[in-house]
């Protein structure tokens, strides 16, 4: 039996001196490497109360604003498993708020605020690099 796992993904921003940084995790759980934060949809969930909920379980960042649904899609498989990420989502942070990364399952051991150029050298996946490379400047405010 395959099992199917449904995730958003936050692509959490600021701007300092005008200047776009994002906001990258250290994966340690499962794979190593840079990602932007993924949450699970929980059943009887909403996407909008996983991007929630993701962003304060696994950041604890309680000032941010949700400025753009991007409408991309994702699916892989892995171990028998489906992923799927159901939508990607722009979220403006308060990058001087502190981020705690500890939780009941460690997911993360690190993160960065990063510039594009930086974050696309950093991260792991092409498909995240891809979905970067496709934000606009003006959705960034």
């Amino acid at each position: 039996m395959i099992k199917k796992v449904k995730t958003i993904r936050a692509i959490i921003y600021d701007i300092e001196n005008g200047k776009p940084l994002f906001l990258i995790l250290h994966r340690t759980l499962r794979w190593k490497g840079w990602e932007f934060l993924k949450e699970t949809i929980e059943k009887e969930e909403s996407v909008r109360q996983t991007l929630i909920r993701g962003i304060k379980e696994e950041t604890r960042i309680k000032k941010f604003k949700i400025i753009k649904r991007l409408g991309v899609q994702e699916k892989w498989q892995a171990n028998r498993i489906n992923y799927v990420i159901a939508d990607s989502f722009l979220v403006r942070a308060d990058m001087r708020e502190e981020i705690f990364l500890k939780q009941e399952v460690i997911e993360h051991d690190d993160y960065q605020w990063v510039n594009k150029e930086t974050a696309l050298k950093k991260l792991t996946w092409p498909k995240t690099k891809e979905i970067l490379r496709d934000i606009k400047n003006s959705w960034l405010k």
